[in-house]
């Protein structure tokens, strides 16, 4: 956020929504209230917006009638006194832990301009500078593979967290989490309307990685798939539409793309080639969420790789996972079709940093967008990555066999969120094998074949 005094002002008979969207713009979390003179009338918040929606107020309805009339701000005569300057500084960081900068009056009681409270803290070590501090996310989806790392992620980050999650496979992977005075578990079916409200309450943005995840699992249970996939996903935005929690992710896949004609790497532009139920329900999903974008609805897609590597919720039907447990287990690594089919991977710990880099992007850099997430250096032939497995487990040997179930075959293109979040990969697939195989030849995973680490079964 930057120290801009315009981008922060609204006036008294704008709508609730157009001061929604100041905020959103600005990242300051509330907006300062002007009178036709000029003088300030008071300042407003995310979350008292929210609640005056939650209590019959309409978004169109002005401003002016839920504005705090009594906001902590500087006057010129506590801007000339140290004590009290830093004074007004402490008490607006106890109501708003994140604020970085407090509004100054000039002897008029018009906004001159935000002075930042680190410089009137009196030199005191203060660190504001954690731009998720204070902020709430609700995580859908956060005690799975991808979300109970994300989670921890949040949090160490100065995030509050709330997972709303069925908790299918135990509350193990996040158990160790509710030790932490900003995180909350709600267990529930984001189907169940009335979870969902309670959920949304004071949550300030979404991310959703609820799923029936992988073509064979959508295969086995289709319409409990399109239920959860697309109906349940566009419900959750246009719920989040109406509270106007306006940052919204949502994790879809590369396998839209399907089956690919050529080498051509493969960008958000290009032509979706679904193969499977679960690939056409995510790009209904998608198709539903963004018809919702508007003047504050900033959903964003992101088109994750095919994931890998460890994760406190395990899974052992990923093809690298599925590699290394094969290679360590049955000393064979199975490779169908000649094993030339190409496949972008993208390490869990990668995926969760590109939800976060979206979280703290300007709302106007990812409003309505897609973005495929991963690395153009991890586009791989799965005989390749049979290779450097089989190179990381000594004793393991390649076993090919004839076609197998999946048709899948994609490069893909990742320069649009390099460009735009500047994201990069930081880890490497022979690395994430290593970590596997020391987790299977320690003990930490005693039986590898326990149902708990597969989502139905094999997704190679």
């Amino acid at each position: 956020m930057k120290n801009s005094l315009k981008g922060v002002l609204a006036q008294e008979a704008m709508t609730i929504k157009q001061v929604m969207r100041i905020i959103d713009q600005s990242g300051f979390r509330l907006a300062y209230v002007v009178g036709k003179d000029g003088r300030l009338a008071g300042a407003v918040s995310d979350s008292e917006l929210r609640k005056a929606i939650l209590k019959g107020r309409d978004i169109r309805d002005p401003v002016r009638g839920i504005v705090n009339a009594t906001p902590v701000v500087l006057t010129q005569k506590d801007f000339g006194d140290r004590a009290a300057s830093a004074r007004a500084a402490r008490k607006l960081l106890a109501l708003m832990p994140d604020s970085r900068f407090i509004l100054l009056l000039d002897s008029q009681g018009r906004p001159k301009k935000l002075v930042a409270c680190a410089d009137l803290l009196e030199r005191q070590k203060l660190t504001i500078e954690n731009h998720g501090s204070g902020k709430n996310i609700l995580v859908v989806g956060g005690a799975g593979y991808l979300g109970s790392i994300l989670s921890r992620k949040l949090l160490a980050r100065g995030f509050k967290v709330r997972v709303l999650d069925s908790v299918s496979f135990g509350r193990g992977p996040i158990s160790e989490l509710d030790a932490h005075a900003g995180f909350q578990l709600l267990e529930g079916d984001m189907r169940n309307i009335s979870t969902l409200t309670q959920a949304l309450l004071d949550v300030d943005a979404v991310i959703n990685l609820a799923a029936i995840v992988g073509d064979p699992a959508c295969k086995t249970r289709p319409e409990i798939a399109i239920e959860t996939n697309y109906l349940a996903n566009k419900v959750l935005a246009e719920a989040c539409r109406f509270h106007q929690i306006n940052r919204f992710v949502y994790a879809s896949t590369c396998s839209v793309y399907g089956a690919m004609d050529g080498q051509k790497k493969l960008d958000e532009d290009s032509p979706l080639n679904p193969v499977s139920l679960y690939a056409r329900s995510k790009i209904q999903s998608e198709e539903g969420i963004l018809s919702l974008v508007d003047e504050n609805f900033s959903p964003t897609i992101l088109r994750m790789g095919t994931l890998y590597g460890w994760s406190p919720r395990m899974r052992f039907d990923l093809v690298v996972n599925t590699m290394t447990k094969n290679a360590v287990v049955d000393k064979k690594i199975i490779v169908h079709g000649g094993g030339k089919q190409w496949r972008p991977l993208l390490h869990v710990d990668d995926a969760a940093e590109a939800y976060i880099q979206c979280l703290e992007a300007p709302i106007s850099k990812i409003k309505g967008r897609v973005f495929n997430v991963g690395s153009s250096a991890q586009n791989y032939q799965i005989i390749d990555i049979a290779r450097i497995v089989q190179s990381r487990v000594p004793g393991s040997e390649l076993v090919m066999q004839g076609d197998g179930p999946d048709a899948r075959n994609y490069i893909v293109s990742f320069e649009r969120i390099r460009r735009t979040l500047g994201f990069k990969t930081r880890q490497t697939l022979a690395a994430s094998v290593d970590r596997i195989r020391e987790a299977l030849t320690s003990g930490q995973i005693a039986d590898p074949s326990d149902g708990r680490y597969y989502n139905v079964e094999i997704d190679q």
